[in-house]
């Protein structure tokens, strides 16, 4: 005995707590029964908790737990219990269902020892619970599997010499479902001979060596019926002794049918084949072994026992090596059910070293229960030839000069022509092998119905009709579409031949919308129109052409267009028409006079064209009429007022002339004054009053100069602009106003840089920034301590000053649509004329600029104002 073991029987006679962590640990529940007094019985605490009770509240009687198994376990061990209490050898060990507190069943595996005197006479019996319940429930769910896949269960208990059947059992052997089977009947089922000899010999290596079994064999059912059955079996040993045998049973006559069926059609198969003159070939997929026919061998120029041993790697060596990649590709699909057959075409090695065209078509004829390929069947055909006039045809189409593509059944490119792959713009896109439905998605809908009718051998075309492009363009197209042959009966695809007649039909489409347009122009537009013969006599007249002379249409037919036409306009109308008439002209425009019927002058403007046969015979004339009568008067009024605006402008040079004459001697009056205050009181020189009032004279003094040079000018604006240096015409700007900041206590940054120019008139850009900043300095903040930022920017080729204040602000949203208006005033200001921003912008727009403003309540305004460079 291992010291271990007795170390621990030594802990458990010794500490009763071993034994109770055993006892709770190992099992389910552990029970010790007195046989001499069958009423005492000892169950440990864990096997009530198991079922739900307290065993504080449980008695350790018999009777406690059966009062809870269920009746037909309760006699099945009180058998074992008999049994094994004669015979040590047999084991007392069985599943028994007890009910739980709750109602709900527990399986419990309970199993036992009796413990003997010394004369082995049974005086105790100690055993075990285990609860399976969840084990059972697994059993019952996958019983139900197997009764949804078909699949029997049978076990033969050898202890009982008892054999249990399931329903899915019973029903393949077309018993009834209260079929209680015994060992002997069970093996008589299997039909006589050497199945029946198979399935015992099977079965007594199972019981006796423990060797699995898995037998396809054949049964003869109480009905009588022959059925193929896969009988699976495997054993459970106790102490070495087979206990059970149980397995699975399965209905394979369908299977068995199909796979005789097979062999049946492939020998015809193989007849039929031999008389066609094709290669065939059968290949084992799982062990690769590969059978030819003597034919296959004679495509290429060898013997069957030229290249034997015969394998897989026998094709593989001899198809091109730039086929094979493919036909791995085509295979997957096959095994993987997307495509029943195996269809390929490809390059195989002649003997005498050329290459051969073989079309190579088979199918998956076998499968293995789970699904993976098993057997392959099939044939190859030398195409060589067919395959060279294809090729033939495919440069045919691809040189062909007109619109032309091949394709094959699924539709896929084959070849197509330059003019092809321009018109329907995919040069960059296009590939043999790809799908027409790929390159045009979308087209599917309209074309596979047709593609499929010309496969069946159906010619179908179009002398026109139209399609809408993606791009929402019109393509009108002329097309035919008609098989291709493989043979004098297979089709191998289709060609499609187009021709773009769009030119075509929009000249059609442009020519029948001219005539409706023109008819509807003739008809509803503004103008007057008109179509007379060649005498002038009017043909038809629109209702324009009647408002605007005052007579009917049916008036204007008993006329012609002299009798309308001033007498003094006739002689150079008809002048005009004779030079049409003649060719020499295609058109003339006339302004001219219609006398009204009421006897009112029009005025008009007449545009004629001659419309003439295929033969140039004149046919008709066209007249346009537009009534300018009231132009006519515009300009007699225009002329009128210019002559009022030249004389106006003659007296306001002269008052100009006079201002400027007039101020220049006011001015030289003021400095020479000034110069004697200084003569006579030289302590005045220092005096800022004086200083100011010096520069400000001085100032005007240079200003009455400019505006003396805008006066004498004669020439226009722009020929008169010159370089200004932008810095100093600011600095002198803010000098000017120097009293005017200090006391309004002003801020003044002058950013702008000293090398910078503009296009301008001096007196112009002085007046332009004495006016911006004489207002940020007028509408200064009450809130912030005020400031004036002037700095530039470049835009569009411009220089733009940009005048930023903190000011008040303007309301852009209330006035910013009359902010540059002659007399508009925003802020209530005593001293606003509203004059001051109408003359900056008219200064500003003279120079070739503009001005933009941004400006916010109580925040600011910036105005931004464009100059040309210098």
């Amino acid at each position: 005995m291992s010291y271990l073991k007795k170390e621990l029987y030594d802990l458990i006679t010794n500490d009763n707590s071993i034994f109770d962590f055993i006892q709770e640990s190992a099992l389910d529940g552990l029970w010790y029964w007195d046989l001499e007094n069958p009423e005492e019985e000892w169950m440990n605490p864990k096997f009530w908790t198991t079922l739900g009770y307290n065993p504080n509240d449980m008695p350790h009687k018999s009777n406690a737990w059966q009062n809870i198994i269920f009746p037909d376990d309760l006699a099945i061990a009180a058998n074992n219990i008999t049994k094994h209490l004669q015979d040590p050898n047999h084991p007392y060990d069985q599943i028994c269902r007890y009910q739980h507190k709750n109602g709900s069943t527990k399986w419990i595996k309970c199993t036992g020892k009796a413990i003997r005197d010394k004369n082995g006479k049974p005086i105790r019996m100690l055993g075990a619970h285990i609860d399976i319940t969840d084990l059972k429930y697994q059993e019952e769910l996958l019983e139900k599997c197997n009764e949804a896949a078909l699949i029997g269960y049978w076990e033969v208990d050898l202890i009982e010499q008892k054999i249990h059947w399931s329903k899915i059992t019973k029903t393949i052997h077309e018993t009834a479902q209260d079929y209680q089977p015994v060992l002997e009947t069970a093996i008589n089922f299997f039909k006589e001979g050497e199945h029946r000899e198979e399935i015992i010999s099977k079965f007594n290596d199972c019981a006796t060596n423990g060797a699995p079994y898995d037998v396809r064999l054949q049964i003869v059912t109480a009905k009588n019926n022959i059925k193929w059955v896969r009988s699976i079996g495997q054993a459970t040993f106790i102490n070495g002794l087979c206990t059970k045998v149980y397995g699975t049973f399965q209905d394979i006559t369908a299977e068995k049918k199909a796979k005789f069926a097979l062999i049946k059609e492939k020998e015809k198969l193989q007849t039929v084949l031999e008389g066609t003159n094709l290669g065939t070939w059968e290949w084992n997929i799982s062990t690769g072994s590969l059978t030819f026919n003597k034919r296959w061998a004679e495509m290429i120029g060898y013997t069957i026992k030229e290249l034997e041993p015969i394998s897989i790697q026998t094709w593989q060596n001899l198809v091109h090596p730039d086929d094979l990649k493919t036909s791995e590709e085509k295979l997957k699909d096959c095994f993987a059910k997307k495509i029943e057959f195996y269809d390929f075409e490809c390059r195989m090695r002649h003997k005498n070293g050329e290459w051969i065209w073989i079309l190579d078509h088979g199918k998956v004829i076998s499968w293995t229960d789970d699904g993976q390929p098993l057997l392959m069947y099939g044939t190859h055909t030398d195409i060589t030839e067919s395959k060279r006039k294809f090729e033939l045809n495919k440069q045919f189409i691809i040189q062909n000069p007109n619109a032309i593509a091949m394709f094959d059944k699924n539709m896929c490119y084959l070849a197509c022509s330059e003019k092809w792959q321009l018109d329907y713009n995919i040069k960059s896109v296009y590939s043999e092998g790809k799908s027409i439905y790929e390159l045009f998605p979308g087209s599917e809908a309209k074309w596979k119905k047709i593609h499929d009718e010309c496969l069946t051998g159906v010619v179908k075309k179009s002398d026109e009709e139209k399609f809408f492009q993606p791009d929402g363009s019109i393509q009108w197209l002329q097309w035919e579409i008609k098989p291709w042959y493989i043979d004098q009966s297979k089709v191998g695809g289709v060609i499609v031949y187009t021709l773009d007649i769009t030119h075509r039909k929009k000249t059609e489409e442009a020519f029948r919308i001219s005539e409706e347009a023109f008819r509807g122009n003739f008809e509803n537009a503004a103008i007057g129109m008109a179509l007379l013969n060649e005498s002038g006599k009017w043909i038809k007249v629109n209702q324009s052409l009647c408002n605007i002379i005052g007579y009917t249409e049916q008036e204007l037919m008993q006329i012609s267009f002299q009798d309308i036409t001033h007498p003094e306009d006739l002689d150079a109308d008809l002048k005009q028409l004779k030079e049409l008439v003649a060719g020499n002209i295609n058109f003339y425009h006339i302004e001219k006079r219609y006398i009204c019927k009421n006897g009112e002058i029009v005025h008009i403007i007449l545009a004629a064209s001659l419309v003439r046969d295929d033969n140039q015979k004149p046919l008709y004339f066209i007249s346009q009429i537009i009534d300018i009568t009231p132009q006519k008067k515009a300009e007699e009024e225009i002329q009128s007022l210019l002559l009022v605006t030249k004389d106006q402008n003659e007296r306001l040079k002269n008052f100009a002339h006079i201002v400027s004459h007039n101020l220049r001697s006011h001015s030289g009056n003021i400095a020479m004054m000034l110069d004697l205050l200084l003569y006579e009181n030289k302590y005045l020189a220092d005096n800022e009053i004086i200083q100011l009032l010096d520069t400000a004279s001085k100032n005007l003094k240079e200003t009455i100069a400019h505006l003396n040079e805008i006066v004498l000018m004669n020439t226009s604006i722009n020929d008169n602009l010159v370089p200004i240096n932008l810095k100093k015409s600011i600095d002198s700007s803010i000098q000017n106003l120097q009293a005017l900041i200090i006391s309004a206590h002003v801020e003044i940054q002058n950013e702008v840089q000293e090398d910078v120019s503009i296009k301008g008139i001096q007196a112009y850009i002085d007046s332009i920034l004495l006016n911006f900043l004489s207002n940020a300095i007028k509408y200064r903040s009450t809130i912030y301590p005020p400031t004036i930022k002037l700095s530039l920017l470049n835009e569009e080729n411009q220089l733009v000053l940009c005048i930023a204040d903190n000011g008040v602000g303007i309301d852009l949203k209330q006035n910013g649509d009359k902010l540059f208006g002659m007399y508009k005033t925003f802020h209530g200001n005593e001293d606003a004329r509203g004059i001051g921003l109408f003359i900056t912008k008219n200064q500003i727009e003279a120079l070739g600029g503009k001005v933009e403003i941004e400006s916010e309540l109580n925040k600011g305004t910036t105005f931004k104002i464009y100059f040309n460079y210098a």
